[in-house]
Parts: C-alpha cells; sequence; structure tokens
C-alpha cells in the first residue's frame, strides 16, 4: 500500500444542472471507497499449475464417460457376432471397462482383440485408453504439483502482506495476529506461523484487496465529485492518502459517568431537566439512565415540580446553587451536563482543562495526561499536519519502551485509573480504544454525469420499489394498529405517553406484539399470546410474495439475468396500499460496471438512509486530514421541503461523530451533542395518524411534521431504545435495504438437498441482485475423511460446474439457530470472498461450515474484479456511495 504526504485540491468540476431535475436530485458529493490494496498479490495466490490440470482432468473424464456410453453399442454389435470362447470374454471385458470408465486389463486391449474391431472402432478404442492413461498421470501429478505450488503461495503470502499499509491496518483489526506477522517477518521465511494463523492472514489479505470496508486502515476513503465531461469513471491516480486516529468517544459518557461521583465535580458541574421529562399529573416520568433507559418516574410533589421550575428558570445552575435536589440527580431527572460537547474537536481536552479549574477536582492531572497524548494524533486539530508513516507498524510501546509513545496505551491506563473494576459502568474495548482511517484528503473520483445519468435515473426507480421492503415497515404498521385501536383515528397524544403504553399493554391490545418487535432488530411478527397480527402485516406479506411472482427473479426463473423494469412490475406499486412509501432519500453504495466505450452500469451492494448519512462521517475525516472539503451542505441532496431530526448525540458509539445534516436535532437524556440545530426535547413530541399514509406521523411543538433518522454511522439496533422507537415508528430505517441477497431471501430456507440458483436482478442499468445460490451448509461438497486436497479438488470443480458456481465467489453461512432473519442480522452475514483456486482462502472456507443446517448463500463476484479501476499501475475495487434524494417537483 502506497503513502504519499501530499494532497490534490479537494475543488473541481461543474455540478451538472440535472442533479436537482424535477423528479429527483443527487447530491454534488459523493464518497469513494478504495480497497487498501492492488488485485496483483492476491491474484498471485491462485494455484493455476494445479488448476490447470483439474480442468484438463474433468475435461478427459467427461469425455470419457461421453464416449465410453457411445462405444457400448458398437462394442456390443462386435460382440454379438463373435464365436464362443477366449476373445469374446475379452471383448464383454473391454465394453465394460470402458462404459463404466475403468481402466481395461491388459487382455482386454490386446492386439488380437483389437483386430478384432473395425478399425474405426479399434481406433476409438486406442484413443480412450490413452485418454484413460493420461486421467490417471494427472491424478497422480496433481498432489506433487499442488503441494509445489502450495509452499510457492505461502512464500507470495509472505511478500503479499510484508506491506506497510496491510501490517497497520491488521495491527488495529488483529493486534495478536499483527504480532505473528512482525515476528514472521523478522525470522527465516521457511518457518512460518502455523496453518490456522496462515489462513488468517490469507483472509485478511483478501478483504484488504476486494473489499471496501471502513475499518482501519484496508480502505482508502475520500470524496468525489461530478463532472461534466470526461471519462465515466476517472480516478486519482496512485491514492494519496493521510492516516487520521481518533479516540473511540464512546468511553466520554462513563468517563463523566466516573468523575461526577466526586463532591468537588458535582458541585460544579451543570444541571439540566432530563428532556423527556413530562408532568403526568401525579407522577413526572422520564427515561432514565443506563443502556436499557427504563421508564421511570418520581411524585410530582410541590417540592419536586419547584425544584424543577427553579433549574428551568436558570441559565447555568449547579448543585451547589440549591440544595435538597440531589436525589432527583441521583434519579436520573435531573442531568449533570458534561463541560464539553461531544460532537466537538477536542472533548477530552476541554474536560481536563475543567477540571484543572478547580484545584481540589480528582483526576485532573491524568485527564489532562490523556489529552496530552490525544492530541499527538495524525488528525487531531491540535496536531502538526501528518506527514508521513514508518514502514512499520506502529510500535505498541513508546520509543523508550515504556507506554508513554502510545496515546492508545496512555489513554487507556488513565481511564483504567479513573474508570475502576466493580463500578458496574460499561466497560472498555477490549481492542482498540482508537479509529484508525486511511483518508484521501483531495478529490479521491470523479464521475462524469452524462454517463451516469441512465444509472441515476434507474437508482430513482430502486428507491421507489425499496419502500416495499422497508425492515421497518412491519413496526410502523404495528403502531398504527395499536394507535388506532386505543386512540382513533382523530387521537393525539405525546410520543412518550405512546411508548409508555406500548410498553405496559396487555395481551388483546397489540402492544405485546409491537413491544416483541422493537425488542428484535429485524421486525418480524412472531406468534404472541393473545394478540392477533394486524391486516396490514398480513397484506404486507402477501405483497412481497406477490413480487416474486410477477418480476420472475426467483429460483423458477429460465433466464439468467432478470430485468423488473421491463414490463414485470407494470402497476404493480398502483396497488400497493398507502402505508408503502419510498424513502425520501438515499445513500447508494455502488460498484461501477464498464458498458462500452462510454457506458457505465452499477451493482448495488447495500442502500442506505440519505440526508447525508454515507457522507457526513467521511466530510469530518477528510477535514481532519487537511482536506478542502466542500461545504457540510452539499452532502444532503436537494429535496422538497421536509424536517428531518437526527439526535446529534453520541448514542450507540464514536462512529457518530459527523457534521450536522439534519434540520433539527433530537434532543435525548444524558447525552451533550452539539447546539448547532434547534432542539427537539422528546416531552414536546406528538404522536398522530396521517390518514394519507396510513401511518403514524410525528410533530414538533409547532405542529410540524418531523422525520426521525438515524444519521450517523453506527448500526441501528446499538441506538438507545427510545430513539429505535422514534425512528422505527415514525422515520425511515438508517438500512433501506439490507444486501441484496437478503432482499431476495423471500423469508423461506432451501429445502433439504436443494441448491437454488436465483438469476442476477437488475432495474435497467443497475444489478440491485447478483446472480446467487442458496442451499443448506451440508449440501457444498467438502473433503471426506482420509481424502487429501489432489482428489477433492476435481470433485468439488464437477460440483460447482453442475450448478453454475463460479470458481470465485462471495459467501455468507448463517447460522438458523434464532430464525433466518435474526441471522441475517448477525456476525455471519458479512460476505466471505472465496476463490477456490486459492487455497488457503478455500481452506479457511471450508473450516467455516461447522452446522451443516446452516444456510449457506453464495453470490458472483461482479463486477468481475479484473473491471476494476486502474490506480497508477495497479487495479483497486473500487465503491462509491452516491445520494439521491425525491425531488421538489413530486
Amino acid at each position: 500500500m502506497t503513502h504519499v504526504a501530499q494532497s490534490a485540491p479537494a475543488g473541481g468540476g461543474g455540478d451538472p444542472a440535472w442533479l436537482a431535475c424535477r423528479d429527483y436530485a443527487v447530491s454534488p458529493v459523493f464518497a469513494v471507497r478504495v480497497a487498501g490494496l492492488s488485485l496483483a498479490g492476491l491474484d498471485r495466490m491462485r494455484c493455476t499449475r494445479t488448476w490447470e490440470l483439474v480442468d484438463e482432468l474433468a475435461e478427459i473424464s467427461a469425455w470419457l464417460r461421453r464416449e465410453g456410453a457411445e462405444l457400448s453399442a458398437p462394442l456390443h454389435e462386435v460382440i454379438g457376432g463373435a464365436a464362443g470362447g477366449p476373445l469374446k470374454s475379452r471383448l464383454v471385458a473391454l465394453r465394460r471397462a470402458v462404459y463404466s470408465g475403468r481402466r481395461p486389463s491388459g487382455r482386454a486391449v490386446s492386439a488380437e482383440v483389437l483386430a478384432a474391431l473395425p478399425e474405426k472402432l479399434a481406433a476409438r478404442v486406442r484413443e480412450w485408453t490413452a485418454r484413460r492413461d493420461r486421467a490417471d498421470a494427472l491424478r497422480d501429478a496433481l498432489p506433487a504439483v499442488l503441494a509445489e505450488e502450495s509452499r510457492e503461495k505461502v512464500a507470495l503470502l509472505r511478500e503479499a502482506v510484508a506491506d506497510d499499509g496491510f501490517r497497520r491496518g491488521l495491527s488495529q483489526g488483529s493486534p495478536v495476529l499483527a504480532a505473528r506477522l512482525d515476528a514472521w517477518l523478522a525470522g527465516p521465511a521457511d518457518r512460518p506461523p502455523d496453518r490456522q494463523e496462515l489462513l488468517r492472514l490469507a483472509k485478511y489479505l483478501a478483504r484488504a484487496t476486494v473489499k471496501t470496508s471502513p475499518y482501519a486502515t484496508f480502505t482508502l476513503s475520500g470524496l468525489g465529485r461530478w463532472t461534466a465531461g470526461g471519462s465515466a469513471v476517472e480516478t486519482c491516480g496512485e491514492p494519496l492518502w493521510h492516516e487520521v486516529a481518533e479516540l473511540d468517544r464512546a468511553v466520554l459518557r462513563p468517563l463523566w459517568a466516573a468523575l461526577a461521583r466526586h463532591p468537588s465535580v458535582r458541585r460544579r458541574a451543570r444541571l439540566r431537566i432530563n428532556p423527556s421529562a413530562a408532568d403526568g399529573g401525579g407522577r413526572v416520568w422520564f427515561l432514565g439512565p443506563g443502556p436499557t433507559e427504563p421508564l421511570s418516574s418520581v411524585p410530582a410533589s410541590p417540592g419536586v415540580r419547584q425544584a424543577l421550575g427553579w433549574v428551568g428558570g436558570h441559565p447555568f445552575p449547579m448543585i451547589a446553587d440549591a440544595s435538597g435536589i440531589e436525589p432527583l440527580v441521583d434519579a436520573g431527572l435531573l442531568e449533570l451536563v458534561p463541560p464539553y460537547d461531544e460532537q466537538s474537536a477536542d472533548p477530552v481536552g476541554r474536560l481536563a482543562s475543567w477540571l484543572a479549574e478547580d484545584g481540589a477536582s480528582p483526576h485532573a492531572a491524568p485527564v489532562g495526561r490523556a489529552a496530552e497524548a490525544l492530541r499527538r494524533l495524525p488528525g487531531h486539530p491540535a496536531a502538526s499536519r501528518h506527514t508521513g508513516l514508518s514502514a512499520a507498524p506502529p510500535p505498541a510501546t513508546g520509543p523508550e519502551g515504556g507506554p508513554e509513545g502510545d496515546p492508545a496505551a496512555v489513554v487507556r491506563e488513565v481511564l483504567e485509573e479513573v474508570l475502576p473494576a466493580g463500578t458496574g459502568g460499561p466497560s472498555l474495548p477490549a481492542k482498540n480504544l482508537l479509529w484508525h482511517s486511511a483518508v484521501i484528503p483531495g478529490v479521491a473520483g470523479r464521475l462524469d454525469a452524462a454517463a451516469w445519468r441512465g444509472v441515476c435515473d434507474d437508482l430513482d426507480a430502486v428507491r421507489g420499489l425499496i419502500g416495499l421492503f422497508d425492515p421497518d415497515l412491519p413496526v410502523k404498521i404495528a403502531a398504527t394498529a395499536f394507535f388506532l385501536g386505543r386512540h382513533g383515528a382523530g387521537g393525539r397524544i405525546r410520543a412518550l405517553d405512546l411508548y409508555r403504553d406500548v410498553h405496559a399493554a396487555t395481551p388483546g391490545t397489540g402492544g405485546a406484539l409491537l413491544r416483541e418487535m422493537l425488542r428484535n432488530p429485524v421486525a418480524v411478527p412472531r406468534a404472541t399470546p393473545g394478540e392477533q397480527a394486524p391486516p396490514g402485516l398480513r397484506e404486507l406479506s402477501e405483497l412481497r410474495r406477490r413480487f416474486w411472482d410477477l418480476a420472475g427473479a426467483g429460483p423458477s426463473a429460465r433466464e439468467a439475468v432478470v430485468d423488473v423494469t421491463a414490463g414485470r412490475l407494470s402497476g404493480f406499486a398502483a396497488s400497493w396500499p398507502r402505508f408503502v412509501r419510498p424513502p425520501g432519500s438515499i445513500c447508494c453504495y455502488l460498484q461501477a460496471v464498464p458498458d462500452g466505450p462510454d457506458g457505465v452500469r452499477a451493482v448495488v451492494n447495500s442502500v442506505s438512509a440519505g440526508y447525508g448519512r454515507g457522507l457526513s462521517r467521511l466530510h469530518r475525516l477528510v477535514t481532519l486530514a487537511g482536506g478542502d472539503a466542500p461545504p457540510a451542505a452539499e452532502l444532503r441532496a436537494a429535496q422538497r421541503e421536509v424536517l428531518v431530526a437526527e439526535c446529534r448525540g453520541l448514542v450507540g458509539g464514536g462512529l457518530n461523530v459527523r457534521p450536522a445534516t439534519a434540520d433539527l436535532a433530537l434532543d435525548h437524556p444524558f447525552t451533550a451533542g452539539d447546539a448547532g440545530l434547534p432542539l427537539l426535547a422528546p416531552a414536546d413530541l406528538t404522536a398522530v395518524y396521517d390518514p394519507m399514509r396510513d401511518r403514524l406521523a410525528l410533530l414538533d411543538g409547532e405542529g410540524r411534521a418531523v422525520r426521525p433518522v438515524h444519521l450517523g454511522m453506527t448500526a441501528q439496533h446499538w441506538l438507545p431504545p427510545w430513539l429505535q422507537f422514534l425512528v422505527r415508528a415514525f422515520g425511515e430505517p438508517s438500512v433501506a435495504m439490507v444486501p441484496g441477497w437478503v432482499f431476495r431471501t423471500r423469508g423461506e430456507t432451501p429445502a433439504e438437498g436443494e441448491v437454488e440458483r436465483w438469476p442476477r436482478m437488475d432495474v435497467g442499468r443497475v444489478t440491485l441482485g447478483r446472480t446467487a445460490w442458496r442451499l443448506r451448509a451440508g449440501e457444498f461438497p467438502v473433503p471426506a475423511k482420509g481424502e487429501g486436497e489432489a482428489a477433492y479438488l476435481p470433485r468439488l470443480a464437477a460440483w460447482l460446474e453442475s450448478h453454475g458456481v463460479p470458481r470465485r465467489f462471495f459467501a455468507r453461512v448463517v447460522g438458523l439457530g434464532d430464525g433466518l432473519l435474526v441471522g441475517l442480522l448477525s456476525k455471519d452475514r458479512k460476505p466471505m470472498y472465496v476463490d477456490v483456486t486459492d487455497m488457503l482462502l478455500l481452506t479457511g472456507f471450508l473450516r467455516s461450515l461447522r452446522d451443516p443446517e446452516a444456510l449457506m448463500v453464495l453470490e458472483e463476484a461482479l463486477p468481475d474484479p479484473a473491471d476494476a479501476p486502474l490506480y497508477g499501475t495497479g487495479r483497486r475495487v473500487t465503491e462509491y456511495v452516491v445520494q439521491l434524494s425525491e425531488g421538489p417537483g413530486r
């Protein structure tokens, strides 16, 4: 991986007019994610000589079967005309051997026997036996060739993983494996790590080469611009990148909670009323502290109301200014506000300065030491501009052998001092306290608007289609039914009261069903005692099933590629019920496929919410890397008037640090989000029924409709329960379409012994689903007990050929213990790149097949890695993140 310190200017390219047309709008900025390694190193890991023998053996074996069957009839005629005696028995033995594919005995192919055959038939038998001998020779040669190539590939693996950028990424992903790699590279080449470690290194190499995961420095990320003219896809040449390292700000909350236990901190901390607090008459209800956010309450006594009035009437009150209110702080009705903004550039530095203002504050010195260590991180606003990387990964200790040179070690030491064991608070991350990113500060790529116009037209069609597959739509349907059953179409209720009613509802009201769906990251209605599913859920299930019938893109399809825009769905969307609505804004994660000299197609990897979600965090990283990032306003595509609300607190983790792209901020208890947007307190939100959409709507204090969306980069199911409720019941999901193979499951698993082949599914110039094969893991061929690799490979090749599975594919193996759709959101949902000609990757994949009943999904590697864009002298897999929103004219 090449690193160059310089960066190109981030301007460039006029924004074509169609980016804001009547029907839809496209953000003038898009994200570019480039694989950290070029394809050359991974390509060299293929055992080409071995598979040439396998292919030749497969070709000869197929010919032997066909020719053996065809020779049966003419040999039978010769046998019928032969007189009795030894010659006839030899002819019978020859026919049986040829038909069954066995080597004939010497007597069966003797000169005397062949002389008794017609000349042409004898020539065919001679050729059959010669090819049969060649097949035996190939089988005999395979083990030695495979062993030799396997040794060569270990040496090539050592070369590939010696890349300093790869080693830096590995040090973040697996410090233990990184240490073993360091030892291997420092020692003799012929003393590799053990087999399991080699398999893991090969897996990481594939990950850094063919996947564009943003983790660590395995991927280079930057912002791109549309151009009016030029190539459909234009790269930035050899990627020029900087490293940015950040504290995982998820540690801020437990750090502040620990500090706030000390009297000197408590008396100086600012107070505020829990923003969820609502006076219910006899009691004041609020969301309590902790990850489960318990619905708590205190009696609405005169003293409590007086305390709340006093806190609300002063701009920066402190506990020291009033007596008798500490119990309300302990209960969570009042909050101690930390002296920093969680989204700010240097929150730990601000906390250290605040603690130092009072000489009696405990831990001021260690927190200051942590702040100083963080300022040395590359990309920190207070650090000098980062100008390069060393050739090797960063050491685990400081230059003098102590932790003082390693910011992560310093911070961990401080946190362990401030957060003593047994406090009951959140534990520190086991591996890393820092997020590392490799960022391209200049323009990371350019796309020609004219070449991509057709793709974007079809992406807008995709946006309309995926409204039917909104993963949270069942929650919306169930929440609407529950609301109508209790309050009717004209009802109005505070959203917090509705939330409380759902959790207190008795069986038979729909609340138990909705409660169960809210607890599950996949909104799957399950049988709940005393509950009956709303009609809308049954209607939705039928619509989704009918989609496959109309699209003709299921496992019974005869076409290799099905285009669902070719009149197949004509009028289908017009019949959808009102509650099926397309998302207002989406970010599409795409790979480009060349289509002629100037044309381009796109393959969808996934679709997330838009409104800046897929771009805002990267915008921040580019800024930290010294790039000339465009205005944050360009991160959100123009669209018709809509009020989007996001939570600016770091709920769910440090990956939520980003510039604001919403219109309003959802205030949340026990967070310290920035104040750059108008705040919406939970107690001011009202739930009503929207008959035009047959869904619930969320109104702010002025009666305006608000659309809650999670725009951070952590998974939605890590959000606190209240925020999840708002997004899932009233807003748009952070993942609008989970990867295509999940989109196409129909909620069913293949029958035992069945291998389903699903065709490639296109929407015009956009591939929405790659060709896929679905089967139980036990159906995939694995080496039999005692069977060597050389004997297994021809059998594997034959199985792949019989089912049309390519030799390079992405595989997912999902356990079904908790149900199919729950398994689809597990860690196993992530694709594993498999090239069966790479023995290390193949072996690692086979070792993952522990459960024969698990669901296996294989997907074609589309685009072909060989079609990846060229960067300098090497090709790198590249993903583009394009944001598209409903246009103002719709």
